[in-house]
């Protein structure tokens, strides 16, 4: 019978460890006015109730509950405040229930005070190591540029359904010599330094990965097709100027898929589609592949759009299949 019991807690412990990652997580997308909302609106509950029960049954627990919610979505100020409102509360319903004099009224209004602040100080420090961890996971420790499931999480919260946009896979040619001829310290140093260069030279709101090795992903929208093929060039000049100046010379090789206004971010499977125009680019030697998602859709093979290095926009086209 023990056996049996302590082997339903066993596995009742992933189930409430699941079902609090989930009120994480709620927590965390809530935007700060509808932090406020659900506060206010769970203050009054809790209140209502403990003002129908009376002073006989204490609502402590529940009061201090609440202000975890405003501490970890908004901040230990607006948990300072919910904090206050709380003990307000409480003695305004349960004045009556301290006849002991000032002294005890007192020193419950000072564990009150204490209780409180311990709960700012742990909600506080736990969402700054969870934003901390977060970062983390989302950032290549090398580079410092994002990871791959941060790439798909930052496209897909910044997408917008009536723009366009590029992806580009990039991947340095040559780089696999650096670390054989100078080993991996100079192989390091030369994609900090490039994923830095890079970051300067995109915009605040474009997106970049570190994705391999040696390869990155970007997406940077763009107002239309034909601007995405003259910023396509651009980034691949511009990378290759940067990798021109390091202290061992690259080159990249740039696969670009085009990405025409859709409801939805892209997928894996664009990724994809962009990698295997980056390798087209790569047997022609550190060149540049681009290609429209309409092109994708409506042959067999893909369409890669070679740009003329003296046209704004790619002239020339190749069916690869």
């Amino acid at each position: 019978m023990k056996l049996d019991l302590s082997s339903r807690a066993a596995g009742l412990i992933p189930v409430i460890a699941q079902r609090l990652d989930a009120l994480i997580a709620w927590a965390t997308h809530l935007s700060a006015r509808q932090a406020l909302i659900v506060s206010g609106i769970s203050i009054a509950i809790v209140g209502f109730i403990d003002f129908l029960t009376g002073p006989g049954m204490w609502f402590g627990p529940f009061y201090l509950l609440l202000i975890c919610l405003p501490t970890w979505t908004i901040g230990w100020r607006a948990g300072c405040a919910m904090g206050f409102a709380c003990m307000g509360l409480s003695i305004m319903v349960n004045g009556d229930a301290y006849p002991l004099g000032g002294a005890a009224i007192a020193w419950n209004f000072a564990m009150r005070i204490l209780s409180v602040a311990m709960i700012l100080v742990l909600i506080s420090g736990m969402r700054r190591s969870y934003d901390r961890e977060w970062r983390r996971a989302r950032r290549d420790a090398l580079t410092g540029a994002l990871n791959r499931q941060a790439f798909h999480e930052h496209a897909a919260a910044n997408h917008d359904p009536e723009g366009w946009g590029i992806l580009a896979y990039v991947d340095l040619d040559g780089f696999k010599q650096i670390n054989d001829r100078h080993g991996h310290a100079a192989g390091d140093e030369t994609l900090r330094a490039f994923a830095k260069e890079v970051r300067t030279a995109i915009r605040t709101g474009d997106i970049f990965a570190r994705v391999g090795g040696d390869e990155f992903l970007l997406f940077l929208p763009v107002g239309s097709e034909t601007e995405g093929y003259r910023v396509a060039r651009q980034l691949h000049e511009r990378m290759n100027e940067i990798l021109g100046h390091m202290d061992h010379p690259l080159r990249c090789s740039m696969g670009v898929l085009i990405l025409d206004p859709r409801p939805a971010s892209f997928v894996d499977a664009d990724v994809h589609l962009a990698d295997q125009l980056m390798y087209q680019a790569k047997r022609e030697g550190a060149a540049l592949r681009a290609a429209t998602m309409t092109a994708l859709c409506n042959h067999e093979g893909f369409i890669a759009f070679s740009e003329d290095v003296d046209d704004r926009m790619a002239t020339g086209l190749a069916l690869v299949r």
